[in-house]
This record gives C-alpha cells, sequence and structure tokens, in this order.
C-alpha cells in the first residue's frame, strides 16, 4: 500500500496498486517518489525544473538579485558572495555555487565564493543581531501595538520609507 500526497490539504488518498502518473495526475494526486535524496535535494537547490518546479536556481536568483542593483557595484559584488544558511553547510555548495555563478557573469569580473568568516547556519541570525543594535533601523521597527492598530499598511509605508533610504545611490 502507498500514500499519494495530495496536492490539497483536503484530499488524501491511498491506493492499494500501484499508480501510473498519468492516473495521478487526472485524480489531482501527485506521488512522491523517494530515491537518492541526498543528492536530488541539493541539486535542487541548483535546478528546481528537476522537481517540477517553475523557479529559478540558487545561481539565476544570485544573478537576477545583482541585475537590480547598479552595475558600478557588479564587479564588487560577484567577488563577495558568501553563502550562509543551512544549505551553505551541505558539502561541495560553495565550489558548485562559484562554478554556476562563474557561467552566468561576465567573463572580465571575478567571481569569489568565500567560506562564511562564521558558521553559515548562524550568520544571517548574527547578522541581525548586529542590525538590530546598531540604531539604524529603529525609526522602522513596527511594534505590535502599532500593527493591531493600524495593520499591514504600516508595514508597507516603513519598507518603503527604508527602500528610500538604503537605496544604493547609482555610481557615475
Amino acid at each position: 500500500e502507498r500514500e499519494v500526497v495530495p496536492s490539497s490539504p483536503q484530499k488524501k488518498a491511498k491506493i492499494d496498486a500501484p499508480l501510473s502518473p498519468q492516473k495521478a495526475r487526472q485524480d489531482d494526486e501527485a506521488m512522491l517518489l523517494l530515491n537518492n535524496e541526498r543528492f536530488t535535494v541539493p541539486e535542487a537547490l541548483f535546478s528546481p525544473t528537476i522537481l517540477g518546479m517553475e523557479q529559478r536556481g540558487v545561481a539565476d536568483a544570485i544573478q537576477s538579485a545583482l541585475a537590480l542593483l547598479d552595475p558600478g557595484l557588479h564587479p564588487l559584488l560577484y567577488s563577495t558572495v558568501v553563502p550562509i544558511g543551512g544549505n551553505a553547510m551541505i558539502p561541495g555548495f560553495q565550489t558548485r555555487l562559484a562554478k554556476e555563478i562563474r557561467a552566468l557573469a561576465p567573463c572580465d569580473f571575478e567571481v569569489c565564493v568565500p567560506a562564511s568568516p562564521q558558521p553559515p547556519d548562524e550568520a544571517a541570525w548574527r547578522g541581525g543581531i548586529r542590525a538590530a543594535a546598531a540604531g539604524t533601523f529603529d525609526n522602522l521597527w513596527v511594534s505590535k501595538a502599532e500593527y493591531e492598530e493600524k495593520g499591514p499598511l504600516l508595514v508597507r509605508t516603513r519598507m518603503k520609507e527604508a527602500d528610500a533610504v538604503f537605496r544604493v545611490k547609482k555610481i557615475k
């Protein structure tokens, strides 16, 4: 007996006999086949399409983010891509990320993906602590009472203010 993972939380089915992928799709259900997960999950970070996801991989997402910034900053930013978070601890992640970014970056740019100077799974947290302690964002905090009084519109307003303050100036 195999359990079929439903595409919506309300639907659940148990299948006694093998089910063809076509039949599963017709029934609005998807089969979750687990095999070689140790290799497939990290690979999906770079090629989400192997899981049928219409998303960009990590390197493509980095390139897209950099494209939104001033082109004068691109050489510096491509030379200092520091992966953080739990996925950065996957063996070979740093090397693979460097290879993927190198393939996407202009050939005259240096691409460097150094190891995080601190444990990668703690780096974002520690950076947030430093940013909060610096006081730079003090006027952007939204208290629970403010949120309950004014709602999500207040958060959007504060984020627009932050965008105006921290926007990278164009280098001419």
